[in-house]
């Protein structure tokens, strides 16, 4: 996974409190009766990449799964909050070898556009299908190429606080056309609002975004084949306004 360990090290103190308004509960949902419809089993084995601080795994866990997520940001995981029917571990999408096979491999919140090379690529499907027999599902979002190219990525201000801190965030994308990237600089500002001190720091988040048939050239390439692509949390099909595109791959 293309992630240096400047990334998310810092803003995983306020990773929860910037994206607290998402409905992780009703992602979740979504998610496991997505993957069901497609045969998981209900209580079966997922392997979850980029758990993070393990939101959505602990919900998918309180459904009756047993979940191990793997995270490869250490300062992520010391925040994730323990669950019996959830297995943190520090690692990434080329190296994770678990001895059992899962049901289905999840990879949430776009953490496959972070694979910004056809090394790191082929490499994570390589680690998808090594977890998975014949029937298992590869399951994640995306970056959908049609809409970056549509809306155009432009900067924004992200404002958030609790009662201990607020936040300002930043965010001045680059495109790289040729490479299908886009560089996201992320300038951070947090202030202590009980001392009144702040301090500042900046992240950047390279991303990948796909086309359909980029998705499929892989998951051919791999031993999966395409069994859906749709909106992220909708039933509607992929349009130059579907920012992020969920796929649903079977091992063949």
């Amino acid at each position: 996974m293309n992630t240096s360990p400047q990334v998310f090290q810092e803003s995983a103190a306020v990773y929860d409190l910037l994206y607290g308004e998402k409905d992780t509960l009703a992602e979740a949902e979504w998610i496991a009766t997505t993957l069901e419809s497609h045969g998981c089993p209900p209580a079966g084995r997922l392997l979850e990449f980029g758990s993070g601080t393990g939101r959505h795994a602990r919900i998918l866990a309180d459904r009756g799964y047993l979940v191990t997520g793997v995270e490869p940001s250490s300062d992520m995981l010391e925040r994730a909050e323990p669950h019996p029917r959830v297995t943190y571990l520090h690692g990434d999408t080329a190296s994770t070898s678990l001895e059992e096979k899962c049901d289905a491999v999840l990879a949430l919140f776009h953490v496959m556009s972070y694979h910004t090379s056809l090394p790191e690529l082929h490499a994570f499907y390589e680690t998808a299908s090594r977890h998975l027999d014949s029937g298992g599902l590869f399951a994640f979002d995306v970056w959908f190429t049609p809409a970056v190219h549509s809306f155009v990525p432009e900067a924004r201000v992200l404002e958030k606080a609790n009662s201990h801190i607020s936040v300002t965030r930043t965010a001045t994308p680059t495109e790289d056309i040729a490479q299908s990237l886009v560089t996201v600089t992320y300038d951070y500002t947090v202030e202590d609002l009980t001392s009144g001190t702040s301090s500042t720091f900046t992240e950047s988040h390279a991303m990948r975004h796909f086309t359909q048939t980029e998705i499929e050239l892989l998951a051919k390439q791999h031993g999966f084949e395409l069994v859906e692509s749709r909106e992220f949390m909708s039933s509607a099909k992929p349009s130059r306004n579907t920012w992020g595109v969920w796929f649903t791959l079977r091992k063949i």
